[in-house]
């Protein structure tokens, strides 16, 4: 296979198409989770008066808590339900926006062109076939770490409830011989166990890509479409390995150009704040505002950054899978042949 025409097309794609680049944004916004949030309670009343009546050092609004915790429960209640209905609006963007990728470079090769809402409307039509590829490949994951965590409680809960019934830690040599190999029983499994999930999250990262591939490119099912990666697996796994390692060298460079970037606007105004606090004055509101304004600025260009990148690698592996599974012709890399010379 030749790499090198790969990577160029899906250079020359990326940066042609750059509304692609709208749809690498939203698969990284669903594969980068939420954000937190904190609450911040008033304090005007509440630090400076401090003790309760009883003379308590306890602060008036904790002791309001205390009597009466309802109302924050029932706020860390619906600020957790918010979050989670805001991350799985992300997830489901996400997984649309992958699929449009997906479709989006499919169609400038069949069509010569593509667009935000055709993209998207063609991801959209396989939603729940790629959503049904990762809950199917994710649910081994779960169990593994069920697992884990089951062999870690038992190991370290059985070791604590050891240490108690000797009286505080009073053992014998064999209670010891036993302590020891029960610890070193649960290690050998969890590690074991991170093995395990280890192989099977490279090989599922593999099958995942192809997976959603052959299900937006070829309409497979869920498992149609793990079948069919498998069978591209097997049958490709060099090139795909030296794939990944030339995308993850190109990631590796898009991540320094990223920090240099973020570097280089932020760190011309910090610089300010930071001889203002060393010699123990205020910064001025105008370096403040500076600051945090270069800050928000890095912030999007690592971001569009990283949508370029999605974008790119996305491509890349569209481009390759068109020709493992045999949708164009694979091109092979050669040499160019020395022309022969004229016989006399």
């Amino acid at each position: 296979m030749d790499f090198g025409s790969i990577i160029s097309r899906a250079i020359k794609i990326t940066w042609n198409y750059k509304v692609l680049w709208i749809l690498g944004f939203l698969t990284a916004l669903g594969a980068g989770g939420g954000s937190g949030g904190g609450a911040n309670f008033p304090s005007g009343q509440s630090l400076g008066n401090g003790s309760s009546r009883g003379g308590s050092g306890v602060p008036t609004w904790m002791q309001n808590i205390m009597r009466n915790p309802e109302p924050l429960l029932v706020g860390a209640a619906a600020l957790i339900c918010i979050l989670f209905i805001i991350a799985l609006v992300f997830a489901i963007i996400g997984i649309i926006a992958r699929g449009g990728l997906i479709a989006g470079v499919q169609q400038i090769e069949m069509e010569g062109t593509t667009s935000l809402g055709g993209a998207w409307k063609a991801g959209a039509r396989r939603f729940w076939p790629m959503l049904g590829l990762h809950l199917l490949l994710g649910i081994p994951v779960v169990i593994l770490i069920v697992v884990i965590v089951v062999v870690f409680a038992a190991t370290f809960g059985g070791t604590i409830v050891a240490a108690i019934s000797a009286g505080g830690g009073d053992f014998s040599n064999s209670d010891r011989s036993a302590l020891m190999g029960m610890l070193a029983g649960g290690f050998s499994v969890i590690c074991c166990m991170m093995c395990v999930a280890l192989v099977y999250g490279l090989v599922t990262s593999a099958v995942t890509t192809l997976g959603e591939r052959a299900i937006i490119l070829e309409n497979a099912g869920v498992f149609a479409s793990v079948g069919r990666a498998w069978r591209l697996l097997r049958a490709n796994l060099g090139n795909m390995i030296v794939l990944a390692l030339l995308m993850g060298a190109i990631a590796f460079v898009f991540g320094i150009v990223s920090s240099t970037i973020g570097i280089a606007l932020i760190l011309p105004t910090m610089l300010p704040m930071v001889f203002s606090f060393s010699n123990g004055t205020v910064p001025a509101i105008g370096v403040i505002v500076l600051s945090v304004g270069a800050i928000f600025v890095a912030i999007i260009v690592g971001a569009i950054v990283n949508a370029v990148f999605i974008t790119f690698n996305s491509t890349a592996w569209t481009l390759a899978y068109r020709q493992f599974s045999g949708i164009v012709p694979a091109i092979v890399a050669t040499t160019p042949s020395t022309p022969s010379l004229p016989v006399a």
